[in-house]
């Protein structure tokens, strides 16, 4: 019923667009503006008339003013590294149809088989911030994110309407709106709401409720610049609160194998009693703001402020623990909050502000920073407390020759632990990264205390080494892409077979070769992503030792005003021990028991636009039971069937 009631609504909206967009149109289209109606075409019976005050007077009713063109946003790293960059709004067809998470992260993350479940990369990344963090990172690619988050500028209120639905019930509705005060504020918000049904058989499910996950984002933001362009702000208050009811993968009857399992469609859970949930919710204010006395010489501050709480329940842990879910129990020693219970939570608090000086001397620019930063976490079983000031130093150098060669370096230190040095060099042709750093394990890794999981570690910082580089060449028609990381990981820190951590006395060595490949031939465009993975060391990092994916698209024109693209999607992977998810501590830990199969999945898809709606429609992983039964996503947890899906996007510019 959910469903339908979004489908509904959204279908009257795509209706109403394509009536406002098509009727009166004469049927010209600028082809460099993406498809979209030509804002200098002068519709039929168009005219303008004056007024006293000599000014033009436009007649909106017959000419289209806004659109793509008129709007504009920016990140706030632009504004820190002192860039003067208007990004375009996308409007083409291209990769509208992947929609789901893992699909837009180029198939180089995964889940628990459905959107909204715990989140984990397919290959380990170099780490970004220094410090202690949370650790409890499962549902934080879901949030928004501030590195991401765009700034506007319009010349119209500005909207953009997103709806998508695929197989298992996985519903993203996103609301984007921004306009200008004045030419000089913008404000704007974003509304995202994302939930999926059970795909496992439960008690919860039997009695008619198939809700698994329910997340809900809100982002208000705004930037603002002064008339003499010295004083800039940006600023956002976000917010985010999710849940889960876990399930826990499939519970195997007897005799039942792994592999069995993923020929049936009405598998048990193992958390089969339905009253396991987690609860992940944080509210994040964040100031950016830069004073430009001199071009050689500015003032620059970010202020954070975060609060979050971490929760997960199981009301029915003792036949959990004896089906054994769980390793082992301290029931004896811990007072639940309810009896015959799990219960975890953890209180952060983080306070932070950075200040620091910046310029530019012609293609020089430089930033220097000290930071200070205050972190609580509270744990309320055992009324524990942990908490730290941090005290950071930092420098960003980057010098450009020409337009074509950028150099950059820095460098940032927290006083008495950890550090991270970084440089790159990008020319038209070639790249090359090094990146070193030693961070804190996070508070997950050394602190937890609840009825099945406790300990308090002293673990060393994780070393992380990366160099990376890349050749790019491209023509008119094709690019090649090939690309090599190097990755060297000491003291790495991992969750074992019984979800504990531990730290590896041993370096892991990665070696990864990439290539992408694409290119475009009249009405067929491609592109295609081979990830080719070797490791040494101590088998306790489990990756993949290729990952692969490739769209083939046909763009077909009809009367210069409906555009379609039809197109194939194909990902593959290779076998490998894949983690398997404890719901308890929020953390993927190792499994022995079953080398999840290579998989294909092949998704046929058509992509359409009509003015400014574009839709598409696909089936998700066509190929099952044809190639194979189907794959696991995380051992024990099915990857989604096959299944339709659909999704529109609505842009407004008035």
């Amino acid at each position: 019923m959910r469903s339908n009631y979004f489908l509904i609504v959204f279908l009257l909206l795509s209706l109403q667009g394509f009536s406002q967009f098509t009727s009166g149109q004469n049927g010209v289209v600028d082809p460099a503006n993406a498809g979209f109606p030509n804002p200098k075409t002068q519709q039929n019976g168009g005219q303008q008339s004056s007024n006293k005050s000599g000014r033009a007077a436009l007649d909106d009713s017959t000419k289209q003013v806004y659109g793509p063109q008129t709007v504009h946003y920016f990140l706030e790293s632009d504004a820190v590294n002192s860039d003067v960059v208007q990004r375009s709004i996308d409007t083409s067809l291209t990769l509208l149809h992947r929609y789901l998470y893992q699909e837009r992260d180029g198939f180089l993350t995964t889940n628990l088989g459905n959107q909204g479940t715990a989140y984990r990369d397919v290959f380990t990344r170099a780490p970004k911030v220094l410090g202690t963090q949370m650790g409890y990172q499962a549902y934080m690619p879901y949030a928004f994110q501030a590195d991401q988050i765009r700034y506007y500028q319009t010349k119209s209120p500005y909207s953009d309407v997103t709806y998508n639905l695929g197989a298992g019930g996985q519903t993203n509705l996103n609301f984007a709106f921004a306009r200008n005060v004045d030419s000089l504020w913008n404000v704007g918000v974003e509304i995202q709401r994302l939930v999926a049904d059970k795909n496992l058989t439960d008690a919860a499910f039997k009695s008619g409720d198939l809700s698994l996950t329910g997340q809900w984002g809100v982002l208000l933001h705004t930037n603002l610049t002064s008339r003499n362009k010295r004083y800039r702000l940006l600023g956002h208050v976000n917010y985010f609160d999710q849940g889960t009811n876990d399930q826990g993968g499939i519970r195997l009857t007897s005799g039942q194998t792994s592999a069995d399992a993923l020929k049936y469609i009405d598998n048990t859970a193992l958390l089969a009693d339905s009253k396991s949930q987690s609860n992940d919710q944080f509210l994040k204010l964040h100031l950016y703001h830069e004073f430009i006395g001199f071009k050689g010489l500015q003032l620059f501050q970010q202020l954070d402020a975060e609060t979050r709480k971490v929760k997960f329940r199981d009301l029915a842990f003792q036949s959990n623990l004896a089906a054994g879910f769980y390793p082992r129990t301290y029931i004896n020693y811990i007072q639940a909050p309810a009896s015959d219970s799990l219960y975890n939570e953890n209180q952060w608090r983080s306070y932070s502000h950075k200040s620091g000086i910046k310029g530019i001397f012609r293609q020089f620019t430089y930033r220097a920073h000290i930071k200070q930063r205050y972190w609580s976490a509270y744990n309320p079983l055992n009324q524990m407390t942990m908490d730290k000031l941090e005290n950071y130093a930092g420098l960003w150098l980057r010098q450009q020759v020409g337009k074509s060669i950028d150099f950059q370096a820095e460098g940032e230190y927290l006083i008495g632990s950890d550090y991270l040095l970084k440089a790159s060099l990008r020319s038209p042709w070639f790249w090359a990264s090094y990146q070193r750093t030693s961070v804190s394990p996070t508070l997950a890794n050394q602190w937890v205390y609840n009825t099945s999981f406790r300990w308090e570690n002293n673990f060393k910082n994780i070393e992380f080494d990366q160099l990376a580089g890349g050749v790019e060449l491209t023509t008119k028609h094709f690019y090649l892409k090939p690309s090599v990381t190097i990755q060297r990981l000491g003291s790495w820190v991992y969750h074992d077979t019984l979800a504990t951590p531990t730290q590896a006395k041993e370096a892991i060595a990665v070696f990864r070769t990439s290539v992408a490949l694409g290119g475009n031939f009249g009405r067929f465009e491609w592109q295609s992503q081979v990830h080719a993975n070797t490791q040494t060391g101590p088998d306790v990092m489990r990756m993949p030792s290729l990952v692969a994916n490739l769209n083939l698209a046909l763009n077909v024109q009809y009367k210069k005003l409906l555009y379609m693209q039809f197109g194939l999607d194909v990902i593959g992977q290779s076998a490998y021990y894949g983690d398997t998810y404890q719901p308890a501590i929020q953390q993927y830990h190792l499994q022995n028991r079953y080398e999840l199969p290579a998989f294909v999945q092949v998704d046929p898809y058509v992509s359409l636009r009509i003015n400014r709606v574009r839709l598409f429609f696909k089936m998700a992983n066509v190929t099952q039971g044809l190639l194979t039964d189907n794959y696991y996503s995380a051992y024990l947890y099915p990857a989604m069937g096959r299944g339709f899906a659909f999704g529109v996007k609505w842009l407004l510019f008035d």
